[in-house]
């Protein structure tokens, strides 16, 4: 089974006061779009649809080293930030998972989830393509899953970012696809 695993689609990554210099707040209603799109059509194909909301301490003892040293505070548990997007469309069907770094994997229920679902193969979407797509699907690989990437549902905060983690990852640890060609893959493997 394939499982659509979407990561970090949250408040604060879309707010340009704190990402001033992100290309991802620009690109909330594109990816929106794409994202409710594959997410209806890998519910229509009976795939499982998990969606992680990164999140902190208020107090940033679980935060990253980064965010400690600098002060930085963004997705802290409990404000409107690390919540999903609201024009998501999240149904009660779905998982929602939480993390506290990079990859959806690292201290996480994911794995176990996988297992019980009988998950073999994952499509990632989300932000940043550089870094927590990135981690997840080399976390992913590592745990031999084959992975998939939706082109349409992806962002980083610069385009240099983005196709320097497409060019890392594409035909290596895994496949960029778009959302149509995703929708030809499962039609073909209804057949």
């Amino acid at each position: 089974m394939t499982a659509l695993i979407i990561l970090d689609m949250l408040e604060d990554f879309f707010d340009a006061g704190l990402w001033p210099k992100s290309e991802i707040p620009a690109a909330r209603t594109r990816l929106v779009e794409n994202t409710n799109a594959l997410a209806a059509t890998c519910r229509a194909a009976g795939m499982p649809v998990l969606w992680f909301r990164q999140e902190f301490r208020a107090d940033l003892s679980d935060a990253f080293p980064h965010m400690r040293k600098n002060g930085l505070r963004y997705t802290i548990a409990g404000t409107p930030g690390c919540e999903l997007l609201a024009e998501l469309h999240v149904t009660s069907t779905d998982h929602v998972l939480l993390k506290s770094r990079f990859s959806g994997f690292y201290q996480t229920t994911l794995e176990a989830e996988l297992q019980r679902l009988d998950v073999h193969s994952v499509i990632l979407a989300g932000i940043t393509t550089a870094w927590c797509v990135r981690c997840t699907a080399a976390d992913a690989y590592q745990r031999d899953l084959e992975v998939m990437i939706a082109a349409d549902c992806v962002a980083a905060f610069t385009g240099q970012a983005h196709r320097e983690a497409v060019a890392a990852m594409d035909g290596y640890i895994a496949t960029f696809l778009s959302n149509e060609e995703l929708a030809m893959l499962f039609d073909r493997a209804k057949t």
